[in-house]
C-alpha cells in the first residue's frame, strides 16, 4: 500500500460499492463524500467506512466481530456516535438527474465541512455503462440510443464546475467510443463538453489526440496486476492553471501507459492466483455472509497473501444451485478444454451434444454464453450480468462444477477479503460486477498523488 503524509480529498460520484474509492483510500486519499443511488451499495459503502473508522480509533476488533456475525452494525454505531455521524455525512444516497442538484451539493459541502477539509482535490466518477455496453446494445432493439442515461455525465460536469476540483477521473467502458443517441456520437459530444468547462480543464493527453486515437485511452486491469482482463476508458482531467505550478501534470496518463510496458514484462496474475486458495464448494454450499476462517494451507501466492491481509477469514462465499441441465453443460465445456480441444463455444455444444442445447431465442448472438474461467489465465471481465446467471463464469474445477461465488468474483476484481458486500447475493453480485478494480484505482490514485505533491509540497514527499 502506498502512503503519503499529506491529506488529499476525493469525492466519488456514481460510487457503486466503492471500487474507485477503495483504491484511492488505499493510496492515501481521504474520501469525503460518495454519491450512489442503490440502497445495498450504500450499505456496503457504510460498512467499509466502519472498517476504516474503527481501525483509526484502534478498535478494529469490533469490525472483525461484526464480520463473524456476532455483533450488529447498529450496536457498534450506537456506541460510537462520532463515527455514525461521519459515515452518515460521507455516504449520500441520491439519484443524479432526479434529486435536486442544490441539495446534493449542499450535502457534499456539508460532509467536507464536517471532516475539516478546505478544498476538493479529486472528483471520481463512472456513470452507468449500460447504454454504452456492446452487449447491452446487442440485446436492445433500439441499440440503447433512447436510453436517458447517455447524458448523466452532464451532472458530473455540473458538479465539476461547482466544486472545481484540481483533477477529475472519468471512467467508462470502451463501447462509449461508438455509442450514439439519435444521430449524435456520445463520445464526441462528451469530449467537447469537457473542453468547455469553466474554469478550463485539460484532458491528458489533449482531447484532440483522443479523437484521433481513442484506443490509447483504454487501460486493461490485467496490465496492473489485477487477475482479470477488464478494459476501461479512463479520462484524467486537470485544471489548466495547475500547469504553472507543475508542468509535468500533463503527463499523468502517459506515465500510466509506460507502466503498462514495464508490467507486461513481469507477466499477469491468473485465476489460480485469484481463487486457488479459496475453499472448494459444491453447488448450494457456502454462506452469503461469514463463511469461516482460512484453512491452514501453507503455501500461498503473493496475490492471495495480499487479499488476506488484515482479514480473519472468508466472506460472501456461497455457490449458486444449478439446474441439472446446466451442470451437464458446465461439465461439457470443462472437459472439452481438458481434452486438448481448446475452449468450446455453443456451436461445439450444438454439434457434439445437441441434447444439451439451451432453450434460448437468440443463440446465434451469444455463442460464448457458457465460458470456463481457466486456471492459467486472467478472468474475463466481471460484469453486472453475473447477478442474473453465472454461465459466463464457470469454475475451472470440474469437481466443483458450478459458477463463481461473490467472493471469487471479488477476488478477480481485487477487492480485499475483509471487504464485505451487503445485501442479498444477487445485489452482492451486481455490486462486484459494476465496480472498478481497487488495485487499478490505487495505481491511478498513486500517480495523481505524486503530481499533487509537486504542487502542494514543492516536490518534497
Amino acid at each position: 500500500m502506498i502512503q503519503y503524509k499529506n491529506n488529499f480529498f476525493a469525492i466519488d460520484l456514481f460510487a457503486g460499492c466503492g471500487g474507485l474509492s477503495e483504491g484511492f483510500k488505499q493510496a492515501g486519499f481521504d474520501i469525503i463524500a460518495q454519491v450512489e443511488m442503490d440502497k445495498w451499495a450504500c450499505e456496503t459503502l457504510k460498512t467499509r467506512h466502519l472498517y476504516y473508522g474503527l481501525k483509526k480509533i484502534c478498535k478494529g476488533y469490533l469490525y472483525r466481530i461484526y464480520l463473524q456475525e456476532k455483533l450488529r452494525k447498529e450496536n457498534i454505531l450506537n456506541k460510537h456516535l462520532d463515527l455514525r455521524e461521519s459515515i452518515t455525512n460521507k455516504v449520500i444516497q441520491a439519484v443524479l438527474g432526479e434529486d435536486k442538484m442544490n441539495n446534493l451539493l449542499q450535502k457534499i459541502e456539508s460532509s467536507a465541512k464536517f471532516h475539516g477539509n478546505t478544498k476538493f482535490h479529486v472528483l471520481l466518477g463512472g456513470p452507468p455503462c449500460q447504454p454504452y455496453s456492446l452487449a447491452g446494445r446487442a440485446r436492445d432493439p433500439f441499440r440503447m440510443e433512447k436510453d436517458k442515461r447517455h447524458f448523466l455525465y452532464k451532472h458530473y460536469l455540473e458538479i465539476i464546475e461547482h466544486l472545481q476540483p484540481d483533477i477529475f477521473i472519468y471512467e467508462n467502458v470502451p463501447g462509449l467510443f461508438t455509442a450514439k443517441a439519435g444521430s449524435r456520437h456520445i463520445f464526441i459530444k462528451l469530449l467537447r463538453d469537457f473542453s468547455s468547462l469553466n474554469p478550463p480543464y485539460e484532458i491528458t493527453p489533449p482531447w484532440k489526440q483522443i479523437y484521433n486515437d481513442p484506443c490509447s485511452y483504454i487501460l486493461d486491469s490485467a496490465d496492473f496486476f489485477v487477475p482479470q482482463s477488464r478494459k476501461r476508458l479512463i479520462l484524467i482531467g486537470y485544471k489548466k492553471s495547475l500547469e504553472n505550478k507543475n508542468p509535468e501534470i500533463k503527463d499523468i496518463f502517459s506515465k500510466l501507459q509506460k507502466q503498462v510496458q514495464r508490467n507486461r514484462k513481469k507477466g499477469r496474475f491468473t485465476i489460480d492466483d485469484a481463487i486457488g486458495d479459496l475453499p472448494p464448494l459444491k453447488p448450494g454450499e457456502g454462506n452469503n455472509g461469514w463463511y469461516g476462517p482460512y484453512n491452514c494451507k501453507s503455501e500461498l501466492k503473493y496475490y492471495q497473501i495480499e487479499m488476506r491481509r488484515d482479514s480473519l477469514g472468508i466472506l460472501n462465499h456461497k455457490a449458486r444451485t444449478h439446474m441439472e441441465s446446466d451442470l451437464e453443460r458446465y461439465k461439457f465445456f470443462i472437459e472439452h478444454h481438458k481434452n486438448g480441444n481448446g475452449a468450446a463455444s455453443l456451436n461445439d455444444l450444438i454439434r457434439e451434444r445437441p441434447d444439451l442445447i439451451p432453450e434460448h431465442r437468440h443463440l446465434d448472438k451469444f455463442l460464448d454464453r457458457f465460458k470456463v474461467q481457466w486456471w492459467n489465465r486472467p478472468s474475463s471481465t466481471i460484469t453486472a450480468h453475473i447477478c442474473k446467471d453465472g454461465h459466463y463464469y464457470i469454475h475451472p474445477d470440474i469437481h466443483q462444477c458450478r459458477s463463481f461465488t461473490v467472493r471469487e468474483a471479488a477476488r478477480c476484481q481485487s477487492f480485499p477479503d475483509n471487504f464485505k458486500f451487503e445485501g442479498p447475493r444477487t445485489e452482492q453480485f451486481k455490486q462486484v460486477g459494476n465496480a472498478v478494480p481497487p488495485i487499478l484505482a490505487e495505481v491511478i490514485a498513486a500517480s495523481i498523488i505524486r503530481e499533487l505533491q509537486k504542487i502542494y509540497c514543492d516536490g518534497r514527499e
